[in-house]
């Protein structure tokens, strides 16, 4: 039973990958842990991925921080509490609403707050204070009555001594310190690790109520997720038949202008994609885009449409792409086929100048609970590594060129140089930022 797991999106601080997470929570025979990532859920869906198929039970949750401090952990006890916590996290992020504020309800979450945070007697329905390892001698002085809201909080950011080494390299990166300025509030404890569930167990023997709390928690958090079906909004107009009429009257007004009335060739060729982009039950997909550009157009937004989507003579006739497919003999299947696993993908450039106003249009039109901007996740790479190191450890510029540049170089042969390098590939595809993708944008049902 783990309700504190740090994976490495718990970004500059957490040391496992995902893959690590769970493979080690096998190794040391838990059946439940929760990923609860500080202040972001971006790895909860991989990891029940894996989770499920290496049977552990997976829980999602987060660790809400605010300026390094840690707040409570709120762990989902459905689906429905994971929506609750991702809500808290975006208002916190789009309004810079603190996280500790009161309007963040969580009706279908559990709140876990650390030990001393939160006295016991103020606690609502569904609010726990966690118990680590450190705070075992604490408890041996309380009444066994004051356990009864107590939970096994025992975290896990690092595996070992290396990884732990590594986390403070992370932290030093993050706060921009030196490693020797490192305060210990500012990292991990030394015993954020995971230990074998037996042995966790035996420590927290005297204290049987903490074990049944945790064990009646973790019991009452069920989250399931559908990996096989799209998410997209299925719609354009609210119904199915609407769309595929709406979609065949613009394609065939787009084809009067585009081909005139008497290409048959084109029009044999519009009608079967049409038939496909309807059995395939892309109509709101074509739409969508259709209204995109229309609205852009309208608005004097110059764009190309440009990839594999330009092999539609469907997309050319609503405009969606200027190229003729018929006249460069490009095939609709490489867009669109009833084979193909994966959906279509129009690739459309706009200016930099103009992709906000886009991006107000479709929040615009389909509403902020429907649609999100694509995340992505920059992660440390190559020099940038090597750059980040040598500022814990303080050295000039000069000599991080020169490890950079002439990694073989005898005047690279310093314990702080070997170090550095050492751990070079260590952190190496970390995430190290939280970014938005360019210009992707989801709109769901």
């Amino acid at each position: 039973m783990i309700l504190n797991a740090h994976s490495y999106y718990s970004l500059r601080y957490g040391t496992l990958s995902l893959e690590e997470l769970v493979g080690d929570a096998v190794k040391h025979r838990y059946e439940v842990v929760a990923l609860t990532d500080i202040n972001n859920t971006s790895g909860a869906l991989k990891f029940v991925k894996l989770c499920r198929e290496q049977g552990v039970k997976p829980i999602v949750g987060a660790e809400f921080r605010e300026n390094g401090e840690l707040l409570f952990v709120a762990i989902a006890r459905n689906n429905q509490g994971f929506k609750e916590i991702n809500h808290a996290l975006t208002e916190g992020n789009l309004r810079s609403r603190a996280y500790r504020s009161e309007e963040n309800k969580f009706d279908n979450c559990f709140r876990i707050y650390p030990y001393g945070k939160k006295q016991a007697t103020t606690l609502q329905e569904g609010e726990y204070i966690g118990i680590r390892l450190r705070d075992l001698n604490k408890l041996l002085l309380e009444k066994k009555e004051a356990h009864k809201n107590y939970v096994i909080l025992q975290s896990s950011s690092y595996r070992d001594k290396k990884s732990y080494d590594i986390h403070k390299k992370l932290r030093a990166i993050d706060l921009n310190l030196l490693l020797s300025q490192l305060e210990p509030h500012q990292t991990a404890g030394i015993d954020e690790y995971l230990l074998p569930q037996n042995k966790l167990l035996d420590y927290f023997e005297p204290f049987p109520r903490v074990i049944a709390n945790t064990k009646h928690l973790v019991e009452n958090c069920h989250f399931e997720f559908d990996f096989k079906t799209h998410k997209n909004k299925k719609t354009y107009t609210g119904g199915a038949a609407e769309d595929r009429q709406l979609l065949e009257d613009l394609a065939l007004r787009g084809f009067a202008e585009r081909y005139g009335k008497k290409d048959l060739k084109a029009l044999a060729r519009l009608n079967n994609e049409l038939k496909i982009i309807r059995e395939m039950d892309f109509c709101a997909y074509f739409l969508m885009t259709w209204d995109m550009i229309h609205f852009s157009s309208s608005c004097g937004f110059h764009h190309y449409g440009r990839g594999s989507g330009a092999n539609s003579v469907v997309a050319y006739c609503l405009k969606i792409t200027d190229v003729c497919p018929i006249e460069l003999n490009l095939y609709f299947e490489r867009f669109l086929n009833p084979l193909r696993n994966s959906p279509p993908d129009f690739d459309i450039d706009y200016s930099w100048k103009d992709r906000d106003s886009i991006y107000t249009y479709m929040f615009g039109k389909y509403g902020p609970q429907h649609t999100a901007l694509l995340g992505a996740s920059v992660t440390f790479q190559d020099r940038s590594i090597i750059r980040e190191m040598g500022k814990v450890y303080g050295l000039p510029r000069e000599d991080i060129d020169r490890l950079i540049k002439y990694p073989e170089s005898p005047l690279n042969k310093t314990d702080i140089c070997r170090d550095i390098l050492a751990h070079y590939t260590a952190i190496s595809n970390y995430p190290s930022i939280r970014s938005i993708h360019a210009g992707g944008i989801l709109i769901s049902e």
